[in-house]
């Protein structure tokens, strides 16, 4: 049996940091959503599971803070490889996680080719929906981050603003609402679009396995990003991305981790869509 080319796609500092992410996502929606959620039962129970309060509170707040190790490790590895090393192309280029003009240009070309009148776009490293999640994933971050230090320490910052504000603004309950619904909108986005676009499209299921990997096969290369994979073999650069294949082990690990937080995603989002249903009637 012939065995695929495999190379690599994501570096071993990008699986952890992806992988911190999963479980402090996982722990802030298990813990927070119960709250957004509180007059359904499985919203109640879900809240007993993790311990009720204060202790489904505490565990929040420890998600949180993977949440920003995470971040910071992430803005850490922007700052030294731009500012120390000195390298391009993090901005600007076929590396960047930047909508640029080219984006503009698949996003058409895409179009066409879904509704049968043009070629599939010879995507490059970054696809555009992958830029417009990592943007949304900063950009989130920042605005759940901010609310939820609001939240965590409210006196401390109702002091920050002039005395006559904050008798007219309470920052602490429109901070809520602000956490409140971007945490419903962020996980109603990841555990569908995310999740359908990523894991469980026909070829992937039941988990595409490059994140938790970092590789690809040469097949899933060419079908996926035929602009990068003809880039640096044009480049003679392509040798220098060529890994061994995941073991068995390896793939049979990655199965049991992330199968199981599909399901618990697909769960939760059924609960949430089904609660907002019963809200809007």
């Amino acid at each position: 049996m012939k065995i695929s080319t495999n190379y690599l796609r994501f570096s071993l500092l990008h699986r952890f940091c992806h992988f911190l992410i999963i479980i402090s996502f996982f722990g802030l929606v298990l813990t927070g959503m119960p709250l957004a959620f509180r007059n359904y039962d499985w919203a109640r129970w879900l809240y007993e599971l993790f311990g009720g309060y204060p202790t489904a509170g505490f565990i929040h707040r420890i998600c949180a803070l993977i949440t920003f190790f995470a971040a910071f490790i992430h803005f850490i590895f922007l700052f030294y490889n731009v500012s120390v090393q000195k390298k391009k192309g993090f901005f600007w280029g076929p590396n960047s996680l930047l909508i640029q003009p080219r984006d503009v240009f698949d996003i058409i070309g895409d179009l066409k080719w879904f509704l049968g009148i043009g070629k599939r776009p010879d995507f490059d490293r970054w696809i555009y929906w992958e830029k417009f999640e990592y943007l949304s994933l900063m950009w989130g971050t920042l605005v759940m981050a901010l609310t939820g230090l609001i939240l965590w320490f409210p006196v401390q910052f109702t002091k920050i603003i002039p005395v006559s504000v904050a008798g007219i603004i309470d920052l602490p309950s429109i901070a809520l609402i602000i956490h409140r619904y971007e945490a419903i909108l962020a996980a109603g986005f990841i555990f569908t679009i995310h999740f359908f676009h990523t894991h469980l499209l026909p070829e992937k299921m039941p988990v595409d396995e490059a994140i938790f990997t970092g590789k690809i096969t040469e097949e899933e290369f060419k079908h996926e990003r035929l602009g990068q994979f003809k880039r640096l073999e044009n480049q003679r650069l392509l040798e220098n991305y060529k890994v061994a294949p995941p073991s068995l082990f390896v793939s049979f690990i990655t199965r049991l981790f992330a199968v199981p937080i599909l399901i618990t995603g697909l769960i939760m989002v059924g609960f949430m869509f089904s609660a907002l249903i019963v809200w809007a009637i």
